[in-house]
């Protein structure tokens, strides 16, 4: 019988180091740690968070050195946090409802304030963000909090809107292996729309602002301004950043007027199954846009898988989904539902996302022939063909069978070698026998199509997977697997669990006798150099 709605409940956090029990052969040059972000509190007073995004933020940390490893948690302090914690009530709007006035205003104040463009908030719950040596965390707005990465202590508040001209950012940044510049992409609204590529370079010593340098790259002109895309993540390359623009849309008019009419964000999408995809390549150096357009049948993705140039070509690997039915499916009124009945409705439910490939022709000129496949690479069956109208029409290629591995995401790869570049090996997770929350860690050959190593546990539930290279890693999979698991049974801890990535077999696990939530995303940090 499925526990899977012990995942979703409110988690005590544990702000002091406590010390795991380890199992197995824990390795001794594995030395740093494994922060993990996500929603954590769903019941404050007598009111119930309705859909999981708008949890408030825990953040966790396995802490590991010569073979030992500690845990700790704690909830970020942000403005709406302590709102929530002073009021003992939801006390923001966010994904799934709307922040109503204070109950203690006068009624003029009241009714004043549901005018009144709320700040967005600080409910950093996504991911980690890391420029120089500090730290952020970051969720879909243009809030971030520093925070120190070894204690978890939350520290100032920065507005990304205060550097460059951005609403909102993404909560997926990306580093530029050469010279340890971050990018990230946020939004710009209103007649000349735009998403914007922003780059952050590497801190000089001495700067005191990590942020300081921050930068727009290039603007790429939204297709319709009154109705932008939705993302979450975006791709790069050596050469470029690659940014799909989907046809998940926001109605701007719904968005702004969303608090009058007492809603939340998610009634302001729509999704348009007729609408293609666009693909966009921005060179990295020169911020030149392609011109080229590149064009595929309607999908929604989350998460990019990696992305890397061959040929005369820019290979796209990502999580594509049908349509944008997982938005909707992630209430917390049916995730918390017990059992069978959970499990039931899970399956109905369950949206198909499965790892695909697209291959975009770089060298589209008046001379290239219409009509006939551009990709010329042998280890794909993705299409690019030229129409009648100069864009490029994509047909995707399933990097493995889709029975094999059903529902992955929560992709990662050897990322600090082979972001941006040719690789073989991904990393993620997917369904077990149609479990109701992705419980299984798979290893993917992406090069020959197949699964090549998988780990699962029954009543537990890995978190995504994060790689680590060992000391000597000449191979792109010499390293392990890091990934906390989620215990759902009261007599079963959870723990860190340590594969070896070319074998995907377990090396160790660090067991921790407290609840160890499921969360969104996580980052490995080397150890600190404290000179």
């Amino acid at each position: 019988m499925p526990h899977t709605e012990q995942i979703y409940k409110t988690y005590t956090e544990h702000p002091d180091p406590v010390k795991a029990v380890i199992k197995g052969n824990f390795p001794k040059w594995l030395s740093g740690g494994l922060v993990r972000n996500g929603p954590g509190m769903f019941d404050i007073g007598e009111d119930k968070i309705s859909h999981w995004f708008d949890g408030l933020g825990l953040m966790h940390r396995f802490n590991f050195k010569d073979g030992e490893v500690t845990y700790r948690s704690k909830y970020l302090r942000g403005d709406t946090y302590e709102r929530c914690m002073k009021e003992n009530r939801i006390a923001f709007t966010g994904f799934g409802a709307v922040h109503y006035p204070d109950p203690c205003k006068n009624i003029f104040r009241r009714f004043l304030s549901y005018f009144e463009m709320e700040e967005p908030t600080d409910n950093c719950n996504v991911n980690f963000l890391n420029i120089g040596d500090d730290y952020y965390v970051c969720t879909e707005t243009r809030i971030m909090r520093k925070i120190d990465i070894e204690t978890l202590d939350t520290k100032e508040k920065v507005d990304v809107s205060n550097y460059v001209t951005v609403q909102v950012s993404t909560a997926h940044p990306h580093y530029g292996l050469e010279d340890g510049s971050t990018f990230n992409m946020g939004s710009q609204y209103g007649k000349q729309g735009s998403y914007n590529i922003i780059k952050v370079p590497r801190p000089d010593k001495g700067q005191k602002d990590s942020m300081e340098k921050a930068e727009i790259l290039y603007k790429i002109p939204a297709t319709s301004p009154r109705a932008p895309s939705y993302y979450h993540s975006f791709g790069i390359t050596d050469n470029y950043i690659v940014f799909v623009e989907q046809p998940l849309t926001m109605n701007l008019l719904r968005l702004f007027t969303a608090r009058i009419r007492g809603v939340g964000m998610n009634t302001c999408f729509d999704y348009s199954s007729t609408t293609p995809a666009r693909f966009h390549l921005v060179n990295r150096e020169t911020a030149e846009h392609i011109s080229t357009q590149y064009l595929a049948d309607s999908f929604f993705v989350f998460h990019h898988i990696n992305a890397y140039e061959d040929n005369g070509n820019v290979v796209v690997d990502l999580c594509a989904y049908t349509d944008d039915t997982i938005m909707n499916s992630l209430y917390m009124v049916d995730l918390r539902k017990s059992g069978e009945e959970g499990a039931k409705l899970w399956r109905e439910r369950m949206p198909n996302v499965y790892p695909r490939r697209y291959v975009l022709p770089l060298n589209v000129t008046e001379d290239t022939p219409q009509g006939e496949n551009l990709v010329k690479l042998d280890y794909t069956q993705a299409t690019a063909v030229l129409q009648e109208d100069g864009s490029v029409h994509c047909i995707p290629d399933d990097l493995i069978n889709n029975q094999d591995v059903p529902g992955y995401e929560a992709p990662s790869v050897n990322y600090w070698k082979y972001s941006g570049r040719k690789y073989q090996y991904a990393y993620g997770l997917c369904v077990h026998d149609r479990s109701t929350v992705m419980n299984k860690l798979v290893k993917l050959d992406v090069r020959n199509k197949k699964l090549v190593g998988f780990w699962h546990q029954e009543d537990m539930y890995p978190s995504e997977p994060i790689f680590i290279a060992s000391p000597d890693s000449k191979a792109e999979d010499d390293g392990v697997i890091v990934s906390a698991v989620t215990s759902v049974l009261p007599d079963k801890p959870g723990f860190l669990l340590v594969v070896d990535a070319k074998t995907f077999t377990e090396v160790a696990r660090a067991e921790v006798p407290i609840d160890v939530p499921w969360g969104i995303h996580g980052t490995y940090t080397p150890p600190q150099n404290k000179e």
